[in-house]
């Protein structure tokens, strides 16, 4: 998809950023880099600009609409006369190059959850699980419903762990009601590019968990499935879905912590 030159480009100022936290990047940097055409050739289709240096300051632009239309500020801010990139969150930068690290490697799916679950926890409140399978802890399955069981989960269930998991990754019991009447937000996570079927696959595993909650029902709580890349309009479906769909940028820092209007 076209939008996704964008989220490379991303990348590349986001990997030289980590290594310097100020950075001049031109046109003649993104020669060569893409999945296809150059990147730049690409960012320039996408934003339907013939120069290549308006073609960064639009792609910038662009990015800045993405993050902030999630509540967050980008990452970096971009000077379009001298194409300067410095800075704005050295820690964010810092997990991007992570995740890029272990992007699409089977072995790192462990590491990939906990760097979203350490993240998410910088953006919430209330409580959050890491339960995904392997565990350091609570290995055995009787050790692990026995925890579940403390976040309002039945304490005989009927066996629905053929992933050792039951489709369950991260927790977050929200900071509403209380257990076992907390609703619940269980997010995937995929340490991989966005694939719907893959997610619907995970979704469906989870909420048969879900649905072995005590004290709500498994419609209640909110699914949701978080992939090692970006999500944006062009690649969801035309149509309601019944899990939200999240990426990296969904991990920045908020702006804002809570926003308030009274209508």
């Amino acid at each position: 998809m076209a939008a996704y030159c964008l989220f490379e480009f991303f990348e590349i100022v986001v990997q030289e950023l980590n290594t310097s936290k100020s950075r001049v990047i031109t046109a003649s940097d993104l020669t060569g880099k893409g999945k296809s055409l150059s990147l730049i050739d690409e960012l320039r289709e996408l934003t339907k600009e013939f120069d290549s240096e308006a073609a960064i300051n639009k792609s910038v632009a662009l990015l800045e609409t993405h993050f902030t239309s999630k509540g967050y500020n980008l990452p970096f801010s971009f000077n379009a006369v001298t194409k300067r990139f410095d800075s704005l969150d050295d820690d964010y930068l810092k997990f991007i190059v992570d995740m890029i690290s272990i992007r699409s490697v089977g072995k790192r799916s462990r590491d990939f959850e906990c760097s979203v679950a350490e993240r998410l926890k910088l953006r919430t409140t209330g409580a959050i699980h890491r339960v995904g399978f392997p565990r350091d802890q609570k290995k055995k399955k009787n050790q692990f419903l026995t925890h579940l069981k403390t976040l309002g989960f039945k304490a005989n269930p009927d066996p629905w762990l053929p992933d050792k998991d039951g489709g369950l990754d991260i927790l977050w019991v929200l900071p509403l009601g209380s257990i076992p009447h907390a609703p619940i937000l269980s997010l995937q996570c995929k340490n991989g590019n966005f694939n719907m079927a893959d997610a619907d696959k995970s979704v469906m595993a989870g909420n048969r968990s879900l649905g072995e909650h005590a004290g709500l029902q498994a419609q209640i709580h909110v699914p949701c499935v978080l992939f090692n890349d970006y999500i944006y309009l062009e690649r969801l479906v035309q149509k309601g879905m019944n899990w939200v769909p999240l990426g990296l940028s969904d991990l920045a820092r908020l702006t804002n912590s809570v926003s308030l209007e009274l209508i």
